[in-house]
């Protein structure tokens, strides 16, 4: 769903994950994640998640509220999609 409010905000979970997750890495620490963090806890992820590694293989299985995470060969987040 999209809303038509004038604060440009993302609406829908595949932009705002996108703009918590996108170049960070993913730790396992206990920290609450601030704007200006270089990492995010995995903890903080929707529970149906999976995190795809660069050159992972994934199934090709559809999860409609599924986060799907993308790293790059660093580690570091360079896409998040659902399905």
């Amino acid at each position: 769903t999209t809303s038509s409010s004038s604060n440009n905000k993302p609406s829908d979970p595949t932009s705002i994950w996108s703009s918590l997750l996108l170049g960070k890495t993913l730790s396992s620490s206990n920290n609450t994640p601030s704007s200006n963090d270089t990492s995010f806890p995995t903890k903080n992820l929707p529970s149906q998640h999976r995190v795809i590694q660069d050159g992972g293989m994934a199934t090709m299985d559809h999860v409609p509220d599924r986060l799907n995470v993308h790293l790059d060969k660093d580690g570091v987040v360079k896409k998040v999609t659902q399905g």
